[in-house]
Protein backbone atom coordinates (compact mmCIF):
# COMPACT_ATOMS: atom_id res chain seq x y z
CA UNK A 1 0.00 0.00 0.00
CA UNK A 2 1.10 3.59 -0.55
CA UNK A 3 1.42 5.29 2.84
CA UNK A 4 2.04 9.03 3.05
CA UNK A 5 5.54 9.53 4.44
CA UNK A 6 6.09 13.27 4.19
CA UNK A 7 5.65 16.38 2.11
CA UNK A 8 8.67 18.22 0.76
CA UNK A 9 6.76 21.51 0.82
CA UNK A 10 6.12 21.70 4.55
CA UNK A 11 2.51 20.66 5.18
CA UNK A 12 2.18 17.94 7.79
CA UNK A 13 -0.87 16.11 6.49
CA UNK A 14 -2.87 15.40 3.37
CA UNK A 15 -6.33 16.73 2.62
CA UNK A 16 -9.15 14.29 1.94
CA UNK A 17 -11.52 14.55 -1.00
CA UNK A 18 -14.50 12.36 -1.80
CA UNK A 19 -14.96 11.18 -5.38
CA UNK A 20 -17.41 8.88 -7.20
CA UNK A 21 -16.62 5.17 -7.41
CA UNK A 22 -16.95 2.71 -10.28
CA UNK A 23 -19.78 0.16 -9.99
CA UNK A 24 -18.68 -3.27 -8.73
CA UNK A 25 -15.09 -2.21 -8.04
CA UNK A 26 -13.30 -3.14 -4.82
CA UNK A 27 -11.13 -0.44 -3.26
CA UNK A 28 -8.39 -1.03 -0.70
CA UNK A 29 -6.97 1.70 1.54
CA UNK A 30 -3.54 2.67 0.25
CA UNK A 31 -4.01 1.70 -3.40
CA UNK A 32 -3.34 4.12 -6.24
CA UNK A 33 -6.32 5.39 -8.20
CA UNK A 34 -7.11 7.45 -11.29
CA UNK A 35 -10.34 9.01 -12.51
CA UNK A 36 -11.71 7.42 -15.68
CA UNK A 37 -15.05 8.43 -17.20
CA UNK A 38 -15.83 10.47 -14.10
CA UNK A 39 -15.22 7.74 -11.50
CA UNK A 40 -12.30 6.27 -9.54
CA UNK A 41 -10.59 3.11 -10.73
CA UNK A 42 -7.36 1.26 -9.87
CA UNK A 43 -4.25 2.76 -11.46
CA UNK A 44 -2.51 0.89 -14.25
CA UNK A 45 1.16 -0.11 -14.21
CA UNK A 46 2.37 2.83 -16.29
CA UNK A 47 -0.01 5.58 -15.12
CA UNK A 48 0.76 7.98 -12.30
CA UNK A 49 -1.83 7.70 -9.55
CA UNK A 50 -3.96 10.79 -9.12
CA UNK A 51 -5.29 9.67 -5.72
CA UNK A 52 -4.62 7.17 -2.93
CA UNK A 53 -7.64 5.40 -1.42
CA UNK A 54 -8.27 6.43 2.18
CA UNK A 55 -10.69 3.59 2.96
CA UNK A 56 -11.75 0.08 1.97
CA UNK A 57 -14.97 -0.11 -0.05
CA UNK A 58 -16.78 -2.53 -2.34
CA UNK A 59 -19.03 -0.63 -4.75
CA UNK A 60 -22.36 -2.29 -5.55
CA UNK A 61 -23.89 -2.44 -9.03
CA UNK A 62 -25.98 0.63 -8.24
CA UNK A 63 -26.02 3.28 -5.54
CA UNK A 64 -22.29 3.37 -4.90
CA UNK A 65 -20.98 6.00 -2.50
CA UNK A 66 -18.17 8.46 -2.91
CA UNK A 67 -14.80 7.22 -1.66
CA UNK A 68 -12.50 9.31 0.54
CA UNK A 69 -9.15 9.76 -1.23
CA UNK A 70 -5.90 11.66 -0.83
CA UNK A 71 -4.66 13.66 -3.84
CA UNK A 72 -1.19 12.62 -5.05
CA UNK A 73 1.06 15.64 -5.46
CA UNK A 74 4.60 15.73 -6.92
CA UNK A 75 6.10 16.92 -3.61
CA UNK A 76 4.56 14.04 -1.61
CA UNK A 77 6.66 11.03 -0.67
CA UNK A 78 5.10 7.60 -0.05
CA UNK A 79 6.27 4.39 1.58
CA UNK A 80 5.46 1.16 -0.23
CA UNK A 81 7.00 -2.25 -0.91
CA UNK A 82 8.61 -3.96 -3.88
CA UNK A 83 6.43 -6.71 -5.36
CA UNK A 84 9.49 -8.29 -7.00
CA UNK A 85 13.24 -8.50 -6.42
CA UNK A 86 14.56 -4.99 -7.10
CA UNK A 87 18.07 -5.43 -5.75
CA UNK A 88 19.48 -4.35 -9.14
CA UNK A 89 17.29 -1.22 -9.28
CA UNK A 90 19.01 1.95 -8.10
CA UNK A 91 17.64 4.88 -6.16
CA UNK A 92 16.53 7.61 -8.57
CA UNK A 93 15.19 5.05 -11.05
CA UNK A 94 11.56 5.04 -12.15
CA UNK A 95 9.60 1.79 -11.87
CA UNK A 96 6.06 0.68 -12.69
CA UNK A 97 3.18 0.02 -10.33
CA UNK A 98 2.26 -3.58 -9.50
CA UNK A 99 -1.08 -5.00 -10.68
CA UNK A 100 -2.47 -4.65 -7.14
CA UNK A 101 -2.14 -0.86 -7.46
CA UNK A 102 -0.46 -0.70 -4.06
CA UNK A 103 3.18 -1.75 -4.60
CA UNK A 104 5.98 -1.10 -7.05
CA UNK A 105 7.80 -3.48 -9.38
CA UNK A 106 11.41 -3.71 -10.52
CA UNK A 107 10.42 -2.86 -14.12
CA UNK A 108 11.92 0.37 -15.38
CA UNK A 109 10.31 0.57 -18.83
CA UNK A 110 7.60 3.26 -18.72
CA UNK A 111 8.11 3.65 -14.96
CA UNK A 112 6.11 6.25 -13.05
CA UNK A 113 7.29 5.86 -9.43
CA UNK A 114 10.65 7.46 -8.72
CA UNK A 115 12.56 5.55 -6.04
CA UNK A 116 13.75 8.09 -3.50
CA UNK A 117 15.25 5.53 -1.14
CA UNK A 118 15.35 1.75 -0.77
CA UNK A 119 14.85 0.77 2.87
CA UNK A 120 16.81 -2.44 2.58
CA UNK A 121 18.39 -4.62 -0.09
CA UNK A 122 15.56 -4.40 -2.59
CA UNK A 123 14.46 -8.02 -2.21
CA UNK A 124 10.77 -8.72 -2.76
CA UNK A 125 8.82 -7.18 0.13
CA UNK A 126 11.50 -4.58 0.89
CA UNK A 127 10.11 -1.15 1.72
CA UNK A 128 10.93 1.87 -0.40
CA UNK A 129 10.15 5.58 -0.47
CA UNK A 130 8.78 6.87 -3.79
CA UNK A 131 7.48 10.02 -5.43
CA UNK A 132 5.28 10.43 -8.48
CA UNK A 133 7.06 13.20 -10.40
Amino acid sequence: MFIFNRSLSGENFQTIRELPTTAQETYVAGEGLVVTTGALTKVGATAKPEYIAAANYVAPVEGQKELPVYPVLPHHEYETTFAADASAVTEGSKVTIHTDGAQITATGTNGVATIVRKLGTGAEGTKALVRFI
